[in-house]
């Protein structure tokens, strides 16, 4: 006997049950894993991602000092347009910033003395002041080391009588302040270019002054006149265009002052600072 379907009911009505078990069982499982991530989400710790530390230097590792990684070239400014010798002006060094510098230096000799500056004007003023600068440090004064620094700066002919002027005027100091030698613990021997003011220039050679300030004398000594005392002065350079750099061909003593708190001090060109070449 046909079954006529009942207007309201479900066909195939005796599979209900099963199915709506299925389905139930279906909606509960899906709730359970939505319920189990949001909980997973904002209840459990989350992992933090790594903490960037900035590197450790090593203990013990030794930084350069001031004078050993700090070379000094003509302000841009201050360069002037005059070019020395016939050689057309050579494109300055690029400093660690990305600047280019006129006068810059670009490497440093086998005593960290900067040195391969352009053919400029600009180039012979960074060569003096990084010269005198090299020539009064104390570590340079040594009695063995004075002749092999200025055969690395200065033209031949000029070593010897550059060497024994040095050796010369140390030895002074060592009687007026009755020490051992110029590296003697006890003497302060500090002296730190500042600035210049160019003498002369023409064809290959260039005569700079360099303004100094400088602290010498016999540290603790009660006497005033043994005592470290601040002064200002100058040091008269002239370097020649030899094999293709600046080189010394003289340097003597100037004029005392003027005193940074002069007048006549807002003449004087400043040089700029900056780091050494690390080659």
């Amino acid at each position: 006997m046909a079954v006529t379907p009942r207007e309201g009911t479900l066909v195939n009505e005796p599979d209900w049950d099963s199915r709506s078990l299925v389905g139930l069982l279906a909606v509960v499982g899906a709730v359970a894993i939505i319920i189990g991530i949001l909980l997973g989400r904002y209840l459990l710790p989350a992992s933090k991602a790594p903490v960037a530390r900035s590197p450790v230097e090593p203990v013990g590792s030794a930084r350069p000092d001031a004078e050993a990684s700090t070379a000094v070239v003509a302000r841009p400014s201050d360069s002037g347009t005059s070019q020395p010798g016939t050689n057309p002006p050579q494109t300055p060094a690029a400093t660690p910033a990305g600047r280019g510098l006129p006068g810059m230096p670009t490497r440093t000799n086998e005593f960290g003395i900067p040195v391969g500056y352009p053919h400029t004007e600009a180039g012979a003023i960074s060569a003096c002041g990084n010269y005198i600068s090299a020539i009064q440090a104390p570590g340079n004064r040594n009695g063995t080391r004075i002749r092999p620094i200025f055969e690395s700066i200065a033209i031949p002919t000029s070593i010897e009588s550059l060497s024994k002027k040095v050796s010369d005027a140390d030895l002074e100091l060592t009687k007026k302040f009755d020490i051992s030698s110029i590296n003697d613990p006890k003497l302060g021997f500090l002296l730190r270019v500042v600035g210049y003011k160019t003498l002369s220039s023409k064809n290959d050679n260039v005569t700079v002054s360099v303004w100094s300030t400088s602290s010498v004398g016999v540290y603790g000594d009660n006497n005033p006149t043994l005592s470290p005392q601040e002064k200002w002065g100058t040091d008269i350079c002239k370097v020649s265009w030899n094999g293709g750099d600046w080189k010394l061909s003289d340097a003597n003593d100037g004029s005392d002052g003027p005193s940074i708190t002069s007048r006549e001090a807002e003449a004087i060109q400043l040089f700029t600072f900056i780091g050494r070449p690390t080659t």
